[in-house]
Parts: structure tokens; C-alpha cells; sequence
């Protein structure tokens, strides 16, 4: 049985051995930048003369004297270390190599990926990397030949070569995207939001008008003497909107107020008993996020979602005994709200003009149940809804 278990393990752990892959790791500093051009020799002015002098076969002229012997000596010429006035010293002898730091950084890391192992030579992959120098740092592309993946780093720093071999061999090695191994302990500066360029979106306002659909349990009058009775009615009320449309390529951000105006009202003497309940009206801010199907046409669909906080407000009809001979006590509100959930679908024609329109049909949700009550009656429902409108947007 012991021989078994050794047996076993020695089998594992050749396996795991052969498992193993051999990649070699090469770094280069390549350039894109363009020599400078050469200058052009100047031309001799038309008309001149060309000196002989200035031709590397022209002799020297001729002189009246002869030139006097050159004589030698045996003094000997006396050579300093001590650099010229103006001239540079050479670079510093600790001066860092970029590819040797990066290349030791991503063997490191290749080997301490489990699978792996960074090798001189006999590899069965190779993970090569070029950097292309910047006035400051280096683009860095770097792809492995297991995967045949290529990534990308536009702006690198020195300082950061740790965390980019990190990422390099994690990207490569275990055929990620580059932008998903960022970690807390890894960031780089070009990870950095402020490095991003922005779209610019377009801004409208809105107008709409139209109406809603809500239907609600409510007490309604069953005659003058007569008490009421909780019954299922369809409300139609009046919509107006203002609001900001923003748009941003195939997306758009609408953030509005909304006025309900109720258009249905039962006579107080219906109802001398009282208990009866009006929708009086309601209000609404919200936030609704689109997407157009056709972003750059003149005409376009669009759906989307979103929520709005509403605050309703109905009307309850005083018992006789209780009103004071005026219309305005003949009543007593009742408020309610909450939040409702949207979906909506519309469509925008016209888009190439600065002013243009739009039709627009929601369907409202709400989350909460509408209970309340007073002395003059009570509400306990459920008040979902539907709109339909149309709309300027400048």
C-alpha cells in the first residue's frame, strides 16, 4: 500500500513537472520617431565665381615663398582627463537599462504564475515585449505566442515596471485583457480617469403634453342618501411636462417635473353623507435613462426606464352636517406618494433641426400602497398608470 501511495505521488508530481511551460522573455526598445531631413547643399550664387578652396580636390594656391620646414621635437605632448569648457560628462555609470529592468521583472512574474516557467532558452513559448520611448516613459505593446494575444499600454513610467510585468503576465499567460488584472496594488497612471478624453453630449429642454390613465379602488357615491361603496374607477387626468433631455450618442438622460390635473368631479350633493373621493391631481419629479435605436438618424425610436417620486392628492367630500355653506369646506384633502417605477417607449422626428418633437407612452408602477384618511373619508389602494404625450424639445 506505502508503494502504491509513492507511486501515485511520484506520477503526480511528474505530471505536474511536465505541465510546466517554458517561456522565453525578450524585451526591445524600438523607435517611430523620424530622423531629421538632411539639408541641402546650398547652391553658389548665379553669376560667382566658385572658389577653389572650397572644393575637398582643389589644390592649395600657389605662394610666392616657400613654406618654412617643419621642424619636430622631443618634447612630449601632455594629455589631461579633465573635460573641455562647455563639454558634457558622459552618462552615469548606474544609469538604468529599461529593457534588462523590465525583462527581470517579467521573468519573475512568468515564473510565479503556476504553469510557467521563464527560461534562457529550449522554450515552448516565447512573450515578447517592445517599448517605444515617449518624450517621457514608453508605449509598451507585449503579446505571448501560446495565446497570440496582444496588449497595450500607452504611457508608462520607470517607476512602474513592477506593476507592469504584474499585469503583462497575468494579461498574456492567462489570455485576460489588460484592463481587467488592475488591482488596489497595481494601478498605473494611465489607468487614471483624468487621462481620458470625454465625449460631448447635446442638451434639450422639453415640453410635453398629454394624458395619464390611473385606475384606483375608491369610495364612490351611490346616491345623496346613500353611503358609498369602494369601487374600481378609471381616472383620466391632464399631463404637463418640463424637463432636460440629455443626449449622449445612443443615450439619453431625461430629468423632468410633472403635473397631473384631475378632470373629474362628483357634486357635493351626490353625496350628503360624504366619503366620497376625487383625484384632484398630483405631482412628479423623475429621472429616466433612454436608448435610441437609431442614434444618428433624423427620425428615431427609443425605450428606456426609470423612476419619479409622486405626490397625489385627492378630495373627500364632507358629510352635510359638516360644511359651512362655502364651496372650499365642502371638502378635505387627502395626500399621499411614493415612488413608481417607469417604462416607456417614444420616438423623435425632426432630429436634424434644433427644434424638434417627440411621442412618448409610459407605464407607471408604483411601489407603495396610497392610504390615508381623515374625518371626511379614507383611501387604501393600489394607483398604477399609463401616459401617452407629445412634446417640443429646443
Amino acid at each position: 500500500m506505502k508503494m502504491l501511495w509513492i507511486g501515485l505521488v511520484t506520477v503526480l508530481w511528474s505530471t505536474m513537472a511536465f505541465a510546466t511551460t517554458p517561456v522565453c522573455v525578450t524585451v526591445q526598445q524600438k523607435s517611430w520617431y523620424r530622423p531629421p531631413p538632411e539639408a541641402p547643399p546650398r547652391a553658389a550664387p548665379a553669376g560667382s565665381t566658385p572658389d577653389p578652396a572650397a572644393s575637398p580636390l582643389a589644390f592649395p594656391p600657389p605662394t610666392s615663398k616657400p613654406a618654412p620646414p617643419t621642424v619636430f621635437t622631443s618634447a612630449p605632448t601632455v594629455f589631461t582627463s579633465a573635460p573641455a569648457q562647455g563639454e558634457k560628462r558622459s552618462a552615469s555609470r548606474h544609469e538604468i537599462d529599461p529593457t534588462q529592468y523590465l525583462k527581470r521583472m517579467l521573468e519573475y512574474e512568468v515564473t510565479h504564475e503556476v504553469g510557467f516557467a521563464a527560461v534562457d532558452g529550449r522554450c515552448d513559448q516565447r512573450l515578447s515585449v517592445d517599448l517605444y520611448q515617449l518624450e517621457s516613459g514608453w508605449t509598451v505593446f507585449a503579446r505571448y505566442s501560446g495565446t497570440e494575444r496582444e496588449e497595450k499600454v500607452a504611457h508608462v513610467e520607470l517607476d512602474e515596471f513592477g506593476e507592469l510585468a504584474q499585469r503583462i503576465a497575468f494579461s498574456l499567460l492567462r489570455n485576460r485583457a489588460i484592463g481587467t488584472t488592475i488591482t488596489r496594488e497595481n494601478v498605473l497612471r494611465d489607468d487614471s480617469e483624468k487621462n481620458l478624453r470625454t465625449i460631448d453630449g447635446t442638451g434639450h429642454f422639453i415640453f410635453g403634453m398629454g394624458t395619464a390613465v390611473r385606475m384606483a379602488k375608491l369610495a364612490t357615491a351611490q346616491g345623496a342618501t346613500q353611503p358609498t361603496a369602494d369601487q374600481l374607477r378609471v381616472l383620466t387626468p391632464l399631463s404637463v411636462q418640463v424637463g432636460y433631455r440629455r443626449k449622449l450618442r445612443a443615450w439619453g438622460l431625461d430629468v423632468f417635473g410633472r403635473l397631473n390635473l384631475g378632470t373629474e368631479n362628483t357634486g357635493i350633493h351626490r353625496n350628503d353623507l360624504g366619503g366620497h373621493i376625487d383625484y384632484a391631481g398630483s405631482g412628479l419629479v423623475g429621472l429616466h435613462f433612454l436608448r435610441y435605436a437609431d442614434a444618428p438618424g433624423i427620425n428615431s425610436f427609443y425605450f428606456g426606464g426609470g423612476a419619479a417620486f409622486e405626490l397625489a392628492v385627492l378630495e373627500a367630500i364632507r358629510p352635510l352636517a359638516q360644511r359651512m355653506g362655502s364651496l372650499s369646506s365642502s371638502r378635505e384633502s387627502l395626500l399621499g406618494g411614493g415612488l413608481n417605477l417607469d417604462v416607456l417607449m417614444g420616438y423623435e422626428f425632426l432630429r436634424a433641426s434644433s427644434v424638434h418633437f417627440f411621442g412618448q407612452i409610459e407605464l407607471n408602477t408604483p411601489t407603495y400602497l396610497l392610504k390615508t384618511e381623515n374625518d371626511s373619508g379614507a383611501i387604501d389602494t393600489y394607483m398604477p398608470g399609463a401616459l401617452a404625450q407629445i412634446g417640443i424639445i429646443f
